[in-house]
């Protein structure tokens, strides 16, 4: 037993869960591409076979904000109950081109003024507990304007997410969020796990930056992040911001939820992010290559984020042509939704894990021929045919 525990390094003095588990099971997977890569190199000397990947996926019907699930029902028909589409016709998130631009910007408006709405009443509600000032609390009823850029940043703060990395040079950020004809605004939620001092360190120093005079009424965070908070968020925002350290984040499921709503995601190419991204359904922080020198790396990103936002972002989401809407925008947000409502769903999750992992397990043959990751990613309603015989 102690043989089959021994990790990669060969140190008999360790039990090894994860070596133990890995000689013992019939297949194993990591939750992205870019994870299966790392994941392979870091245990080749124990692999009889290599590990599997099999990116995660989220529930869209839990996700998808109302507003945007009533456009798809109106405009295509659509049955988000059922992403397995058996034809093109009911392959519904391939013909997003037939909802009109501006029922897709005010669906997504609705759900923007709907965050501002829960947000004011959270801000009100912690900043009383906090003691602040009756006049503070009634300055909360102007705050996040629906008309400005709205960032969101929300998840668990370990310090290798590095949440606090916009904040690296605190003057152009300054300059960023209060332009007066083009404003941005900032919204971070998330917890620390209770033994990770250093992840609740970041937490404290963002809430220090964001009652600071310069930042104040432009950057905010809601405490107590639970699922309520973490659905207006990913439904709310504009552009969806995640810059972990590549490659150490294995998958990230919030910038899904996002991209099913329209949301733009600014992120570094790791995770689900390094094989979601195409050029034109949001951008990428950097590139593959990876610095050593992490203080190196992390501030060629921060540079980077910086140049996104101001050259990219802000100037392509407040273009506006004649009829008052951002064309331009409202076209990425379509690529957005269309490259991740089925490809980054459960759905096409479940498939991958019946047709690698399950069905061969139980000795049976998995179907060979696939649609692509575009389009359903797997077999459909027949491998849950050959998942049911099987027993």
């Amino acid at each position: 037993m102690l043989t089959i525990g021994r990790g990669p390094d060969g140190d008999d003095r360790q039990f090894d869960m994860t070596a133990f588990s890995l000689r013992l099971s019939n297949a194993a997977n990591a939750v992205s591409q870019l994870h299966a890569g790392t994941a392979n190199v870091t245990w080749q000397p124990i692999l009889e076979k290599p590990i599997l990947a099999v990116t995660n996926g989220v529930h869209v019907p839990t996700w998808l904000g109302s507003p945007m699930r009533e456009l798809f029902e109106r405009h295509l028909d659509a049955d988000l109950d059922d992403l397995d589409g058996e034809d093109d016709k009911s392959r519904w998130w391939e013909h997003l081109d037939r909802v009109p631009d501006d029922d897709l910007w005010e669906a997504h408006q609705r759900q923007k003024l709907e965050l501002a709405i829960f947000a004011r009443g959270r801000l009100r509600s912690q900043f009383a507990r906090h003691g602040e000032a009756p006049s503070v609390l009634e300055d909360l009823e102007g705050v996040l304007d629906p008309t400005a850029l709205t960032i969101g940043f929300a998840r668990r703060f370990a310090t290798y997410k590095r949440a606090s990395m916009i904040f690296s040079d605190m003057d152009r950020l300054e300059r960023l969020v209060w332009n007066a004809e083009r404003p941005v605004q900032v919204i971070f939620a998330g917890k620390a796990h209770p033994a990770d001092r250093p992840g609740q360190q970041v937490i404290q120093e963002i809430f220090a930056r964001s009652r600071s005079p310069k930042l104040r009424g432009r950057v905010f965070i809601l405490e107590d992040y639970d699922v309520r908070v973490a659905r207006f968020l990913v439904q709310g925002v504009d552009v969806w911001l995640n810059n972990p350290r590549r490659p150490l984040e294995a998958s990230g499921t919030s910038g899904m939820k996002a991209a099913i709503n329209g949301v733009l995601n600014v992120s570094v190419l790791d995770g689900w992010w390094d094989e979601a991204w195409h050029g034109d359904n949001g951008w990428a922080i950097g590139g593959r290559d990876v610095n050593p020198d992490e203080g190196a790396q992390d501030w060629a990103d921060a540079q980077d984020l910086y140049r996104i936002l101001e050259d990219e972002v802000v100037p392509r989401y407040f273009e506006r042509g004649k009829d008052a809407l951002p064309g331009s925008w409202v076209t990425l947000m379509r690529s957005s939704m269309a490259s991740a409502l089925w490809r980054f769903s459960s759905t096409r999750m479940l498939h991958d894990y019946a047709e690698l992992m399950y069905l061969p397990a139980a000795g049976v043959e998995p179907p060979t021929v696939r649609s692509g990751p575009s389009k359903r990613g797997g077999a459909g309603r027949k491998s849950e045919r050959i998942a049911a015989e099987a027993g």
